[in-house]
């Protein structure tokens, strides 16, 4: 995202690192910058609308005509009443936002002279000065009534979360639930022939998002405890899989399943085969840890954004 700030940057805007989105005010005008660079979008919003609502729908032809001459680089152009939205494509190895951005800006720079487009709330929609507000992960334009209301919300949300205490029972529970649905996936995946990096990433992420459910709120002892049971059944989920193709290979000699798992230590003791067993589930092993990591993340994250409420300009 380092790049796109420096472009955005480049152009006048300010970036919020937190929430990843580009913002200015031009013309009394709020203009916000969404990237997506895994879904090749871009979207820039801008709070106004016509002063006169009989111009509306001369503004929305002029919009889609806007998209259609640009049909292979805008994915979508509208106006939803309170907020003209343009999404462009981001299919380049390394797009030129400044130049979306730009382009955006002329296009509404054009709408407040031929359409006499004013700004307006993005929220309610009022027309008058708005200012550029961070909302936990997300940025609006909003009016003075619409800010304070909003910021009261999340002071009662806020509150309410402080009241709620974590069931570290249940939440344990619900990282048992998540790690065994994990262990089976892998053990699916494992006797299908081939270990896929979906299943490894669903399993270092399946304890914590049960213990997150069960738990009611997840804290950093959560979090440890999630991603230490996910683990555990990962390896109980390849323990399994090995009795299972130990059990395959040597049935044939009137092995049962219980004397095939007892030999799964002495297996494992041979080089080669400890080698292939690494070698099919590197790739397994290296997704869950992206799955952890994720977790990780999301954790760290949610305590930075949540209940965040700031003015930007």
């Amino acid at each position: 995202m380092a790049g796109y700030q420096k472009q955005l940057a480049g152009i006048g805007f300010g970036y919020d690192a937190l929430t990843a989105k580009g913002y200015n005010k031009i013309n009394g005008v709020c203009f916000t910058v969404d990237i997506h660079p895994n879904t090749k979008d871009c979207i820039v919003s801008a709070a106004c609308k016509p002063a006169d609502e009989t111009a509306v729908f001369s503004m929305r032809q002029s919009i889609q005509q806007f998209a259609a001459e640009r049909k292979k680089i805008i994915k979508n152009a509208a106006f939803d009443g309170k907020q003209i939205i343009i999404v462009w494509y981001m299919a380049d190895i390394n797009p030129d936002i400044a130049k979306y951005v730009t382009d955006s800006v002329n296009f509404v720079s054009y709408c407040i002279g031929q359409f006499g487009c004013v700004p307006c709330c993005s929220s309610c929609g009022n027309e008058g000065s708005a200012g550029i507000c961070v909302i936990e992960n997300n940025i609006a334009a909003l009016c003075e009534n619409c800010f304070y209301h909003t910021q009261s919300q999340l002071a009662g949300n806020m509150y309410r979360e402080n009241q709620i205490t974590v069931n570290y029972p249940l939440g344990v529970l619900g990282s048992v639930l998540g790690g065994l649905g994990g262990a089976v996936l892998w053990i699916i995946t494992s006797l299908l022939g081939k270990i896929s990096m979906i299943a490894g990433l669903f399993a270092g992420m399946f304890g914590y998002l049960g213990f997150k459910k069960f738990g009611k709120k997840m804290t950093l002892s959560g979090l440890i405890i999630s991603l230490i049971v996910s683990f555990v059944f990962l390896l109980a989920g390849m323990y399994f899989a090995i009795g299972v193709d130990l059990f395959n290979a040597l049935k044939e000699y009137e092995f049962t399943f219980s004397e095939a798992f007892e030999l799964i230590p002495v297996y494992l003791t041979d080089p080669d085969a400890t080698g292939e067993i690494i070698y099919n589930h590197i790739f397994g092993f290296l997704s869950f840890i992206v799955g952890a990591v994720i977790c990780i993340a999301g954790y760290y994250n949610d305590k930075k954004v949540k209940n965040r409420m700031i003015k930007l300009m």
